[in-house]
């Protein structure tokens, strides 16, 4: 991990922060979901450092649904943009998310379950990509 220059200190920062409390996610899951030690995180949110490898930032990304641009520029590793959307607190996460998000993260939860939601989420984004290309649905697709 590298140290972050004094103009971009505070954007990956905060955008890492903002983005785990929103989903009231702790550091510990965090570090645990990315493969980084619990540690990283907290640098992170403080600004001492951010990531060098975009898959990392990449991951990030990919865990909380977010652009992965958007991500990459927030961490400083694409060069022109700024994070310009960060996880709003203006508006609320839809209740049902919050209830998956909260057993996505929590020790309680078993594997299993998770990897069922998981499933379950990945067929949904994958209904919701076929229609919006206006194709159909996979369990109906010709053969």
């Amino acid at each position: 991990m590298g140290t972050t220059p004094a103009p971009q200190r505070g954007t990956w920062a905060a955008y890492v922060r903002a983005t785990r409390e929103h989903v009231g996610m702790s550091k510990v899951e965090l570090a645990r979901r990315l493969s980084v030690d619990r540690g990283t995180i907290g640098r992170w949110e403080s600004g001492e450092s951010r990531p060098e490898r975009a898959p990392v930032v990449e991951a990030f990304a990919g865990l909380f649904g977010l652009d992965p641009d958007e991500a990459l520029a927030a961490a400083g590793l694409r060069s022109g943009t700024t994070a310009q959307t960060r996880p709003s607190r203006d508006v609320p996460l839809d209740p049902d998310l919050k209830i998956i998000m909260r057993r996505l993260t929590s020790p309680d939860a078993s594997e299993a379950e998770k990897a069922t939601i998981r499933a379950t989420l990945r067929y949904l984004a994958q209904v919701a990509e076929q229609q919006e290309r206006g194709t159909q649905r996979p369990d109906r697709a010709a053969s």
